[in-house]
């Protein structure tokens, strides 16, 4: 496994450690990471896409994101 694959496999476990599916997140795009942040929840288990890159899905997005587009916030 290269260095980047293993530390984006740790990324996954302590995502899913620390945050179960249904967590409310706030996703920024990358593209514009300052305009319009999305205020949803999780809805899997993060994953390692092709061996390179931690994702998650969330609500209201088909597909997964990057884990580190997505910030935990507090329950409202």
């Amino acid at each position: 496994m290269s260095k980047r694959s293993v530390s984006q496999q740790k990324l996954v476990d302590a995502w899913n450690t620390a945050h179960p599916i249904g967590t409310p997140v706030t996703r920024y795009k990358l593209i514009n990471p300052l305009g319009d942040p999305v205020q949803t929840k999780t809805r899997s288990e993060a994953w390692l896409m092709g061996g390179h890159t931690a994702m998650v899905m969330v609500e209201g997005q088909a597909g997964g994101v990057m884990v580190e587009s997505v910030k935990p916030r507090t329950a409202e």
